[in-house]
């Protein structure tokens, strides 16, 4: 049989030479002919699914049923049908992006053995058509189940994903000879035993070694972003190949690809907020064929994703924890002699990563509310009818159900799109979870540390990765100083990146309805009695502008300061009339106005006057505050934006002018002060109404 499976390797790798490596055919041969369960615990590129799609060759071969392979991400599901087909293995996949035919078609040929694999993400063994019809019908006849990037099942790891929770409870229904694969690159001992545990005594572990010998690793210490961006510019030409650029926010994929294509690189953003996952592996293709210099990137380019002569690695700003952080420097260098791996340390990080760390668990008083509203809602509730009932972001909500959904016994049931109550009481586990988060702040640090350290920089990650024989690499910017890369900056293009980080304006969309339906229209605004739709009803804004990003490293942190002392500087009014001039006009507006504050009542006011007053045009007072209400900020779905605001401010008709008018504020999140302030303004009969704000504090813009 090992002869045979090495003829499928060397056709899955288009290499008539090609061997295995360590552990693989140990893995294979305990699969197919033990039908043991297994956890593999070997570094990136090693080939792990090679060996399932070997394994699956073999056991289907002998007549076993399809292999079902847990895979978290879209783009691993497309790189592994990939490899699978260089065997003559038809695999579908089963996921969130297709539509219902495709479902359809996919359960037919599921349901009729015509399948040799089946890749569905975690989320599918839960209240789906997979969960509940497909996966009962096949389960006595599965002929190997896969758990891809099994650290996700450890919320000990440093990526615990709630819907890996499922998969532990649904391996418990399985028959107990059905071999079971898991596989991940990143697990220290902690996680390793957490798996263990779960997956039960019939586990068998094997773990290699996790240094890569092709990696030069190097630390740079320049924290300030302008100072990055042009260390970035000046140097990425001078490394060979293609690689990613890693960053922390979408905002800053935008600026960092956007500052390298000024200087002349091919460079593309990739994060989260491109929805299409046409347009994403139309990116990763740009990668993977060399057409791009970098993709800068977010996490959302993570697990899965295979260049195997992937050149270069940059940390821009740096990751959560040393694991993640060798997870994804080990994507460069799989498949070459020589590659680079680069972290940075900016003077963000630290404070990003800690409202990753106090955001990653629902609050308990937010789960009681949710649970609360349930209970008063004996037909249950949709996503969209928490809205109105809780002060939380519908991202909030989302991560709050899904939570409960995946705890055992859930105090929450789905039935098609409805929520409902179950029976069971629920208490957050506190305890664990601020046990969790004190050992993510420890883990901090460990990445802290290793940005500081003078030892082998591979070492350290090895050894934080509790590698059974951790060496130094004779490569990295320690061990061979004479490599080490400068810390020097350009100073033209710093104060280059400087400008740029200035001159990134933020578009302010104009909201088309005032409420997710007409209902919740009449509920938001007793007062003012908007109407469902703003543009039928002629209060539609047009679209604007903010200056920065708050903290952006540019014009942002001047605002950021401005705002805490009360006062803006002169320093902001060029820019700003710049920003302004630079809107497309179909009619240039002919006066200010500003969106008024209870509790800052000179800050906006006095700064508008001196646009005003710049731009040549009278700045009047027409909107004054009606009524004071608790701060926007602290409104989190747009229902209570909306409402918030509803008799908030009043209008003097003594001070309005029909034409076209700039409406100031200092800053913008969701955008309802302005909605609200400027359909005031053209329900009054101003024409146009145009806003603009000294920056947005809007995440992920």
């Amino acid at each position: 049989m090992r002869k045979l499976a090495l003829s499928y390797l060397r056709e899955m790798t288009n290499n008539g030479k090609a061997v295995f490596h360590a552990d693989q055919w140990e893995a294979i041969q305990g699969l197919v002919e033990h039908q043991n369960q297994m956890l593999v615990v070997e570094r990136t590129g090693w080939g792990k699914s090679a060996v399932y799609f070997i394994a699956t060759k073999l056991r289907r071969s002998q007549g076993h049923g399809p292999t079902i392979i847990i895979s978290p991400l879209l783009s691993l599901i497309r790189n592994q049908i990939d490899s699978a087909a260089k065997l003559g293995l038809s695999v579908v996949s089963y996921n969130s992006s297709m539509d219902k035919d495709e479902k359809a078609d996919a359960a037919r040929s599921i349901l009729a053995g015509q399948v040799d694999a089946v890749i569905i993400s975690p989320e599918q063994l839960g209240s789906t058509a997979f969960g509940e019809e497909i996966l009962p019908q096949i389960s006595n006849n599965i002929g190997l189940f896969v758990v891809d990037e099994a650290h996700c099942i450890s919320d000990w790891g440093h990526d615990f994903r709630p819907d890996y929770s499922r998969i532990v409870r649904v391996l418990k229904f399985m028959p107990s000879n059905m071999p079971v694969l898991a596989t991940t690159a990143t697990a220290n001992d902690r996680v390793v035993n957490d798996i263990e545990n779960q997956l039960g005594d019939r586990l068998i572990t094997l773990r290699g070694p996790l240094t890569r010998k092709s990696l030069s690793l190097h630390t740079l210490s320049i924290s300030n972003r302008s100072e990055r961006l042009a260390w970035l510019a000046k140097n990425l030409p001078n490394i060979a190949g293609t690689g990613i650029v890693y960053v922390k926010t979408t905002k800053d994929a935008e600026i960092v690809s956007g500052f390298l294509r000024k200087n002349g690189m091919t460079a593309m953003a990739y994060h989260s907020q491109i929805s299409d996952p046409l347009d994403k592996l139309r990116l990763e293709q740009a990668l993977i064929f060399n057409e791009v210099k970098c993709l800068v990137a977010t996490s959302a380019l993570g697990m899965g994703f295979d260049k195997p002569d992937l050149s270069f690695v940059i940390h821009y700003q740096a990751p959560g924890n040393v694991v993640e952080y060798y997870q994804q420097v080990g994507r460069a260098g799989r498949g070459i002699d020589n590659a680079v791996g680069i972290m940075m340390l900016g003077e963000e990080d630290a404070r990003i990563q800690q409202y990753f760390i106090d955001n990653a668990f629902p609050k308990e008083h937010q789960i009681n509310q949710l649970l609360s509203v349930l209970e008063q809602n004996d037909d249950g509730c949709r996503l969209s009818d928490f809205e109105p009932q809780v002060n939380f972001s519908k991202g909030t909500i989302e991560k709050i159900i899904k939570f409960l959904s995946i705890e055992h016994p859930s105090p929450i049931l789905k039935n098609n799109s409805i929520y409902q109550r179950t029976q069971f009481d629920y208490q957050l586990p506190q305890e664990k979870i601020d046990r969790l988060n004190t050992i993510k702040r420890h883990e901090w640090e460990r990445l802290v540390d290793y940005h500081q350290s003078s030892e082998c920089l591979m070492q350290f990650l090895s050894e934080e990765l509790d590698d059974a024989n951790p060496q130094t690499c004779g490569k990295c910017a320690n061990c061979a100083p004479e490599n080490k890369l400068t810390n020097e900056i350009d100073y033209e293009l710093a104060l280059q990146a400087n400008d740029f980080l200035r001159s990134r304006y933020i578009p302010i969309k104009p909201k088309a309805t005032f409420a997710a339906s007409g209902a919740n229209a009449k509920l938001a605004f007793p007062t003012y009695a908007f109407p469902y739709s703003a543009k039928k009803s002629n209060l539609y804004l047009e679209q604007g502008a903010a200056l920065s990003s708050w903290r952006d490293g540019g014009w942002g942190d001047i605002v950021a300061n401005g705002k805490k002392q009360n006062h803006f500087s002169d320093e902001l009014v060029e820019p700003m009339v710049k920003m302004i001039d630079s809107l497309p006009y179909e009619e240039r507006p002919t006066w200010v106005a500003y969106v008024p504050s209870p509790r800052h009542p000179t800050l906006v006011p006095d700064f508008a006057k001196k646009i005003a007053n710049r731009l040549g045009v009278p700045c009047m007072d027409a909107l004054y505050v009606a009524e004071e209400r608790p701060p926007q900020k602290t409104m989190e779905n747009r229902f209570h934006q909306a409402k918030n605001l509803d008799g908030a401010f009043g209008v003097d008709t003594g001070k309005i002018h029909s034409n076209p008018v700039w409406l100031i504020d200092d800053a913008v999140d969701s955008g309802w002060t302005f909605t609200i302030a400027g359909a005031l303004l053209k329900k009054f009969g101003v024409s146009k109404v145009i806003p603009v704000s000294l920056t947005s504090t809007k995440k992920n813009q």
